[in-house]
């Protein structure tokens, strides 16, 4: 898919791609790319980048992470690329191809679910906090680290396709004990038949 109008940043010609993260900058293909790789990925860095309006969650707090696509199979969940059942990953990947020209936040728009923060290892369709157990900025704002209890064992070691290949916290963050929202915390997922601990 050409961008009319906007050529490759190392050799000139058309621009046909450019980078998934920051998407101003623009190449030719692949090897132009890499080549450039080592000098883009400092400006990269610095650069806002398209998931960054969707940092904020519905309790105030924020995804310090990347937001990226999953492209990775979860046979535990059933899923393959983007999150989707195994058999519908491949006409998924193709329409991300070709129908949203592989423009992630044309596709983000689509499919959320198909997407991860790194930070916390949550499926970016999911706006109601990052768990990052004490590796952010702020304090946590899931249950556990409320009640002062690191994950238990079942949710911790759970195979997820949004938290493949992540080492995330077990918490809890020290930050975030509330003795009163914990209890409620507790409560509640006491009556819902949720884990509280091993």
């Amino acid at each position: 898919m050409s961008s009319a109008g906007v050529n490759c940043t190392v050799c000139d010609k058309p621009g046909v791609s450019r980078c998934s993260d920051c998407r101003t900058t623009y190449y030719c293909g692949p090897e132009c790319q890499r080549a450039d790789w080592k000098t883009h990925k400092v400006a990269c860095a610095q650069m806002p980048k398209w998931y960054d309006k969707h940092r904020k969650n519905r309790d105030g707090s924020l995804h310090e992470g990347r937001m990226e696509l999953i492209t990775w199979d979860c046979p535990a969940e059933g899923l393959g690329w983007g999150a989707c059942f195994k058999e519908e990953s491949d006409d998924l990947k193709k329409d991300f191809q070709t129908k949203y020209g592989g423009d992630c936040e044309k596709f983000h728009e689509f499919w959320p679910q198909g997407f991860r923060w790194t930070c916390c290892g949550m499926s970016a369709d999911m706006d109601y906090g990052c768990d990052h157990h004490g590796t952010g900025k702020k304090p946590c704002t899931c249950d556990f680290c409320r009640m002062g209890k690191p994950l238990p064992d079942s949710i911790y070691k759970e195979k997820t396709a949004s938290r493949h290949g992540l080492q995330l916290q077990r918490g809890p963050d020290p930050r975030s004990s509330n003795f009163a929202l914990g209890m409620i915390a507790e409560t509640a997922r006491t009556v819902m038949g949720l884990a509280i601990d091993d």
